[in-house]
């Protein structure tokens, strides 16, 4: 599978990335939501990992530029320590599942593989 990385904190950005890649997934890693709009406007991925800060402000930004484009998007795993999302709130339409921060490695890997074909 082949999935965006978008998290500023390069220890935690490192380690998932030696996680997803052990586990056999191609990974493009980001620190802003900048360059994840870019990536994902010149790449197909299958799947993001979204920090909800990131450096230059709201991950959010990201999902919104997936809810724009206009082919249908990969879908999104919101990493936040802020908690959950509302079912009402107009945020959490293109996040498929939220990843509490601070989670381990299991968790990880069990919300990335529960998008595995």
């Amino acid at each position: 599978m082949k999935i965006l990385l978008a998290e500023d904190e390069r220890t935690i950005s490192r380690l998932i990335r030696q996680v997803l890649v052990n586990n056999g997934h191609d990974v493009a890693w980001c620190a802003s939501a900048a360059e994840a709009v870019e990536l994902l406007e010149r790449e197909r991925f299958d799947l993001v990992l979204l920090d909800l800060h990131l450096a230059d402000g709201d991950g959010m930004r990201v999902v919104a530029a997936i809810e724009a484009a206009s082919e249908p998007g990969p879908p999104v795993v919101l990493m936040t320590g802020e908690g959950v999302l509302e079912a009402d709130d107009p945020r959490s339409r293109r996040v498929a599942t939220i990843l509490p921060k601070p989670f381990d490695l299991d968790e990880l890997e069990r919300a990335v593989n529960s998008f595995v074909a």
